[in-house]
């Protein structure tokens, strides 16, 4: 370090940090850490300088200090640190001379570092303020920044509050639609774990006017996201095998900048999202992913009409196992858990409980949409802790907590479209219908592992390409279901069911249930044949009058009142 002594660092901090950005002096010592290689602090071999900490003692703010003519190397030094350190976003490199320095801020998306112009001087927080009339019992307003008496529920007036704060990443750090989604479900992983874990009669963490400065704010945030992971893994790994290996989704750090990251804060901080209306909350984020969806991740949606047709015609109840394979953002799952407390008579409060933490299961292969589906189902009041980030087409001794012929009703819309070869298949589980064959639509897949999910007697609802039920060559699939399922309705799709979403291939949804042991297969039933002709909407997601998929929802239920499942 060219002989510079922890005592010029000091006299630097003094002069030049505290004096220039307004830190409080009665940080030194407590919240600015002198910092050299034999520091408990030192992040990396050589680093010189000193680190400010938030009111919980992780780093904001990083100084890396050289002697005279040694910027570059403060500078690299600084650099380094930035990016290893989770919660810091912004550092300042210096040789002690103003042209040697420099102000860098990491960019949390690509892992740089990029020059800025300056660092944004330090404010009283607002907080400080008013704590001395709060703690005097003053009521109202200043009352907003401590429990949740004083946070506002959300109102159907302000259900667009998620979607204000997805077009706030999307406007500040230019986030596609999807990605600033993403975003928005990890910065209200930490807000839901805020609410629920500070004592009241203290400050909330995740509140604007707690802190002096943007970065120090930002990394308040950083760090409660990680506690509230390891928080989460630590109290459900206990019960539920493989958790972190197949839940841990939230340990993929938050992308942000500290300036959008503290703009999506300031937008959620006077609501209370925990306490607010379970249906408040369904209809805010759906009014987020909705358009999210039709901008370009329609694979991974099933349109509303189909989903609530679906739920309605299987009907689940408060008893029953159910599963979405190919959950995507669990839409399945929140519409099932909905159907279920809407008609509560005859449930007691704890069999219903145990039903939306218990028995509402997804597997998804993408972490980001299993981060959606873990979100809304939070938000919907709960049963998150049983969406898996794994694929569901491997051998079942892939999943600790999964087994075959478990479930009582599987509703899903599996991914369809693409064909699978030999090795692609090898690498799968086992499945009676890839037998002999070179290749293997995906979608044939995902039906089969679908009924290897569901116990004798179990009830299904599927979405299916309209060629699995027609075409010729896929004559051994009907044969196979046959043998497996009592089919015991086809309901055809129009051709704009799912275009507005990307997709133009014409689907039919399939219901059946699964043979018991003690049944003949292949005798003679009746099955339901129908068809919707207006799913609500036109092909570019227009909304359009007459839908007549209430209609047949009754028709179809009257037809399981009359011939049963």
């Amino acid at each position: 370090m060219g002989g510079l002594k922890a005592e010029s660092i000091r006299q630097w901090v003094l002069s030049e940090l505290l004096a220039t950005y307004n830190f409080p002096t009665d940080w030194l010592r407590s919240r600015i850490i002198l910092v050299d290689s034999d520091s408990t602090h030192a992040p990396v071999e050589n680093f010189f300088g000193v680190v400010v900490l938030t009111p919980t003692g992780n780093p904001f703010l990083w100084v890396s200090i050289q002697s005279p003519g040694y910027a570059s190397e403060a500078e690299r030094l600084l650099r380094e640190v930035l990016l290893i350190d989770p919660h810091a976003g912004i550092g300042i490199a210096s040789d002690g001379s103003l042209k040697g320095t420099k102000v860098l801020r990491r960019r949390f998306d690509t892992d740089q570092c990029e020059i800025v112009n300056d660092l944004e001087p330090y404010a009283s927080p607002a907080w400080m303020s008013i704590r001395t009339t709060y703690v005097a019992g003053l009521q109202g307003e200043q009352q907003l920044w401590f429990d949740h008496r004083g946070l506002t529920p959300l109102s159907q007036r302000v259900e667009n509050v998620f979607f204000e704060a997805q077009s706030h990443i999307r406007d500040i750090d230019g986030m596609h639609a999807d990605e600033a989604l993403d975003e928005v479900s990890k910065i209200l992983y930490c807000k839901l774990y805020d609410e629920e874990m500070t004592v009241a009669g203290q400050p909330y963490k995740m509140q604007r006017m707690v802190y002096g400065c943007t970065e120090e704010l930002a990394a308040t945030v950083r760090s409660i996201y990680r506690e509230a992971n390891d928080y989460d893994v630590r109290v459900f790994g206990l019960r539920i095998p493989g958790y972190k290996r197949s839940r841990g989704v939230f340990t993929s750090r938050i992308r942000l900048s500290s300036p959008a990251l503290v703009k999506v804060v300031e937008t959620f901080q006077q609501y209370d999202i925990a306490h607010s209306d379970v249906d408040v909350k369904g209809r805010a984020f759906q009014k987020m992913l909705s358009p999210t969806m039709r901008a370009g991740m329609g694979q991974f949606f099933t349109p509303e009409p189909v989903v609530r047709f679906m739920v309605s015609v299987v009907g689940p109840q408060v008893h029953d196992l159910i599963l979405d394979p190919f959950c995507g953002s669990a839409r399945f799952l929140t519409a099932s858990l909905q159907y279920v407390g809407t008609d509560r008579s005859g449930t007691g409060e704890k069999m219903f409980h145990e039903f939306a933490f218990g028995k509402l299961h997804g597997v998804e292969k993408s972490d980001r949409m299993v981060r959606i589906a873990m979100t809304d189902m939070r938000l919907q009041g709960d049963g998150h802790s049983n969406i898996r980030c794994t694929d569901a087409l491997l051998p079942f001794t892939n999943y600790p907590d999964l087994y075959p012929e478990s479930f009582d009703a599987i509703l899903t819309n599996p991914p369809f479209g693409s064909v699978l070869g030999p090795e692609a298949v090898s690498q799968l589980g086992s499945f009676s219908l890839a037998t002999g064959r070179k290749s293997v639509p995906l979608e044939i897949l995902g039906l089969e592992r679908c009924v290897q999910f569901l116990r004798p007697g179990g009830r299904m609802g599927i979405v299916v390409p309209d060629g699995l039920l027609a075409n010729r060559s896929a004559q051994y699939v009907r044969d196979w279901v046959d043998k497996n399922m009592k089919v015991r309705a086809i309901v055809s799709l129009p051709i704009e069911t799912f275009t507005p979403f990307g997709a133009s291939v014409k689907t039919s949804i399939l219901f059946a249930r699964k043979w018991r042991h003690d049944e003949r297969y292949g005798s003679d039933y009746p099955v339901f044949l129908g068809r919707i002709d207006n799913i609500g909407y036109d092909a570019t997601g227009r909304a359009r009058d007459n839908s007549d998929v209430d209609a047949l929802t009754t028709q179809v239920k009257e037809f399981f009142v009359r011939e049963g499942w």
